[in-house]
């Protein structure tokens, strides 16, 4: 079997013989983790997962090093819940500024929000303040989502930072395929989908913070 083994894992097969070992497929993998079947091939390639291939050439992850992944996200949320983490917001509106920090101070996490309803402030303050998190709220205009896309994923220091939008601009995305400018801030794999849920906008959140560390 050809294991992928990173520096230090080497103890963690030592001890389990190649017939006791418990493992996951690939894609049940991604399931238990939430995360895409090809971030688990990076993971492989980078020693946080231990995998090997069948005879037919199929993935194998080791059990132990998928626990350890979830050890570690678990110890990272605890983390991010006793820090303060900054979020840079583009609203449409007043109203809905107000609106979106009142649910903040309702989340786990200690959220502070840099909020603007300019686009073109917007962006140069992603630059300037380097928030954790961008927001985008669903009620801006569909082409100026797609144009703050574009622009912080060209800029080398906003293109790292994960990105929230609302489930249905990128399901209006589909109405301007034939224009590729449009569809070019989608292969970002940083960005999120969140929804009305008041629950899911914080689980995607903590999820966005915990994922940029790993």
């Amino acid at each position: 079997m050809d294991f992928h083994i990173a520096k230090g894992d080497k103890s963690m097969l030592e001890n389990t013989q190649s017939n006791e070992l418990s493992y996951k497929s690939t894609r049940e993998t991604a399931k238990i983790l939430q995360v895409s079947l090809g971030t688990i091939q990076k993971m492989v390639e980078t020693g946080e997962l231990i995998a090997w291939k069948t005879r037919g050439g199929h993935r194998r992850i080791l059990d132990l090093s998928i626990e350890r992944q979830l050890a570690k996200r678990h110890e990272l949320l605890r983390h991010f819940c006793s820090k303060k983490y900054s979020i840079l917001g583009v609203f449409s509106n007043a109203e809905d500024i107000e609106h979106f920090e009142n649910q903040c101070k309702t989340f786990e996490s200690k959220i502070f929000c840099h909020s603007f309803l300019d686009i073109s402030e917007a962006l140069m303050s992603g630059v300037e303040l380097r928030p954790e998190i961008i927001y985008i709220d669903q009620k801006v205009n569909n082409i100026d989502q797609y144009h703050l896309l574009h622009q912080f994923n060209k800029n080398t220091i906003t293109s790292q930072i994960p990105v929230l939008i609302h489930q249905d601009i990128i399901q209006a995305s589909t109405e301007l395929s034939q224009n590729p400018a449009v569809l070019s801030p989608f292969s970002k794999s940083k960005i999120y989908e969140y929804t009305n849920s008041i629950g899911v906008l914080e689980n995607m959140i903590k999820k966005a913070l915990v994922e940029k560390v790993l």
